[in-house]
């Protein structure tokens, strides 16, 4: 969540009224996060999120985003349906940019602190169930930061150091596997998308990546966002726990397992390309930080070096 597209008080009480959901008592932007810009929304019935759909977000991959979030409300996933409008459909205007209006989630954001082996074992049980819920929803999304996406951004940052993770995208590429099982994944969740309430996690946001892609690379990335040390070094009882959590729902096949090395350099490479594109190209007005790239150094080396499987 941040905050890009400033918007007043009067735009999103206008906003708020082509929803059910009362009438508009005040809003906050929220800062944390990259991509949207994200509104606390406060009405006499309640609490919502209003997301300001940014340029990074193509508007013809709403009706997927958003459809993946219903079916999974649907399905007992804890995560925010967006709200209707009284009109039908979910997506509106404010500020000339596309945004949707979500419940809030109780809870709190996880902290270091937070992240025990205990809760990546119950976070490991929670995406095994989003994967198996994902495999009825019927929309299907390219995903379109893969391979040309690293290779675009790291051309574009085009200093010495991205331009040397070149070889190493063309030798992913070429032992990428090509018939692990698939369906709708998540593709960023991390540890800023999840709320836990009473140190149990009570609900994932932010699916502006989601697309169709294969399970077992979705774990991945999870892996890397969760089970690795503030000092970018893996814990190894937090991956145990995440991975025996994950198989105690849906077990991963001998070829996932075989593959996941792969998986895992790849799924490393993504957040670093990404990485060094926003921190070369930083917009200073905005209100939010970039991240640093150097811990998925560390993790691509990781996964060169050792294998989980």
């Amino acid at each position: 969540m941040a905050v890009y597209t400033r918007v007043s008080n009067q735009e999103i009480s206008i906003f708020i009224s082509e929803h059910p959901v009362g009438s508009f008592v005040n809003a906050e932007g929220i800062l944390q996060g990259i991509d949207n810009s994200n509104y606390k929304v406060e009405t006499d019935l309640g609490r919502f999120v209003l997301t300001i759909f940014e340029d990074r977000v193509n508007r013809d991959d709403l009706p997927y985003y958003l459809g993946f979030m219903e079916h999974l409300a649907d399905q007992g996933i804890l995560c925010p349906a967006p709200v209707a409008l009284h009109t039908g459909g979910v997506i509106s205007e404010i500020g000339g940019k596309a945004a949707a209006l979500f419940p809030f989630l109780d809870g709190r954001g996880v902290l270091d602190t937070d992240i025990t082996p205990a809760l990546c074992g119950e976070l490991g049980e929670f995406l095994a169930r989003m994967h198996m819920s994902g495999q009825s929803f019927p929309k299907h999304r390219h995903n379109c930061m893969s391979f040309d996406a690293w290779e675009l951004r790291l051309k574009k940052v085009s200093t010495p150091a991205a331009l040397s993770y070149l070889d190493t995208l063309a030798q992913l590429r070429n032992l990428w596997p090509t018939d692990l099982p698939k369906g709708a994944v998540h593709a960023d969740l991390f540890p800023d998308n999840v709320f836990i309430l009473d140190e149990h996690i009570h609900g994932v946001i932010d699916f502006y990546f989601s697309c169709t892609d294969f399970l077992a690379y979705d774990l991945a990335i999870v892996l890397n966002a969760w089970c690795f040390d503030p000092d970018h070094v893996l814990n190894i009882n937090k991956a145990k726990e995440f991975l025996d959590g994950y198989q105690s729902i849906r077990a991963l096949t001998e070829h996932e397992k075989s593959s996941f090395q792969i998986l895992g350099q790849g799924a490393a490479l993504r957040f670093l390309s990404s990485r060094l594109h926003d921190l070369t190209f930083h917009d200073p007005n905005a209100l939010v930080t970039p991240k640093d790239p150097a811990e998925y150094i560390k993790k691509l080396e990781f996964h060169r070096d050792c294998a989980l499987f």
